[in-house]
């Protein structure tokens, strides 16, 4: 019998949706997990029957206009201290109780601490190293130099872990190379490949999907809104706006992404579907011609590993979105839209580029299959298999 605590970051759905794959892939009979997480991806974790233990939050700050507020994080700096010791208390109390065999901490600090001052084995998965200043402040010589030295201290904690396992691929097609720049990791580092879901879909199961929604032979174009609800609003409403447009010309799903929302789909104009939340999203994924979606790393990982261009539209002021739609536009594999330029028009050029273009289409199968020789979940289960 196997015993595995999972402490998993709560902002947006990427770190609670992978940690589900690589559980589900470790599981046999007999084993105990338990789950701890806090805000979207305790309820995603909840929608999967994972029974999750709610944890003490330390969430990024954002703004009215649905960007990250590094003002409003940095006035709340003194309280997130006082939330992170509140986590360690709350990470030593779980691990006092159910006593695992390794704890597996996805992109989470307090569990390592709490794991190393109990001689529990302690594996993190992390696809951001170190914490990049907002955009408008990058590149200035005083902001390169801080953002160093709290890279190499946020460096040491991670490198406390049994092992680190990076959820991307190694140099030159590291999509979060900036969050790695500048900072001695070759000693840390385990490149996994990329740890997003890759369910095993069957022709019949992709057809019965095809059918409920009628799609037709035009291309699909899947809209899927992730991340915070508070970086949603300008990103759903232009998307929304768009989908009569863009469904005259291809099939279209758009998906909310909200977990506590229905999971029937609506038919809207010119028979496009909408979601609140998508039950199918996997199959959608796979039968897409393009994807248009935030730049979190799994939703990047999940369209390099199925060769899908897409068209990236990072959150406002998310210097972690920014950087991974930056370097996924310039390996040539899709479009990047600022939230600054995204408007109905833009949207809807982006789709129709990415789609008329065969050259992305291209450079997202070569790299498919570079990432096919890296074993991402699988990886990632192996090594945990080493601690049981």
């Amino acid at each position: 019998m196997s015993r595995i605590y999972f402490s998993v970051f709560g902002s947006g759905l990427g770190h609670a949706a992978r940690i589900c794959e690589i559980s589900e892939r470790l599981w046999k009979p007999g084993d105990e997990y338990r789950y701890s997480s806090f805000e979207e991806g305790l309820d995603y974790l909840r929608t999967q029957g994972k029974y999750p233990t709610k944890s003490p939050s330390i969430d990024l700050k954002w703004n009215s206009d649905g960007g990250f507020s590094s003002q409003d994080s940095f006035l709340g700096f003194p309280r997130a201290i006082i939330t992170f010791f509140r986590q360690l208390g709350f990470e030593s109390e779980v691990l006092s109780r159910f006593k695992p065999k390794v704890v597996v901490s996805d992109s989470r600090l307090s569990p390592i601490f709490a794991a190393k001052a109990k001689s529990v084995p302690i594996i993190t998965l992390l696809n951001q190293f170190k914490v990049l200043f907002p955009s408008r402040f990058r590149g200035k010589l005083l902001s390169n130099f801080y953002e160093r030295i709290a890279g190499n201290v946020l460096g040491l904690f991670w490198s406390l872990s049994d092992e680190v396992l990076m959820s991307d691929l190694p140099p030159p097609y590291t999509i979060g190379e900036a969050n790695i720049t500048g900072t001695n990791v070759s000693n840390i580092l385990q490149y996994v490949g990329f740890t997003s879901p890759q369910p095993n879909l069957s022709l019949e199961r992709l057809e019965k999907v095809k059918r409920s929604l009628e799609f037709d032979n035009r291309p699909l174009v899947f809209i899927q809104i992730s991340g915070p609800n508070a970086t949603k609003k300008n990103f759903l409403n232009i998307s929304i706006n768009s989908i009569g447009e863009l469904s005259k010309q291809f099939n279209v799903v758009l998906s909310l992404g909200y977990p506590k929302g229905s999971n029937l789909p609506k038919k809207v104009a010119n028979g496009a579907w909408v979601y609140d939340w998508c039950p199918v999203k996997d199959e959608l994924f796979q039968m897409s011609s393009t994807l248009v979606a935030r730049a979190g790393h799994g939703t990047i990982g999940q369209c390099i590993n199925l060769g899908k261009p897409a068209v990236l539209a990072p959150i406002y002021n998310h210097s972690e979105q920014i950087a991974n739609a930056d370097k996924y536009q310039r390996l040539g594999l899709g479009i990047e839209i600022r939230a600054e330029n995204l408007t109905n028009k833009v949207l809807i050029d982006s789709v129709e580029k990415s789609l008329n273009d065969p050259s992305y289409k291209k450079q997202s199968e070569s790299l498919m299959m570079i990432s096919k020789r890296y074993g991402g979940v699988d990886s990632v289960v192996r090594v945990i298999k080493s601690y049981l």
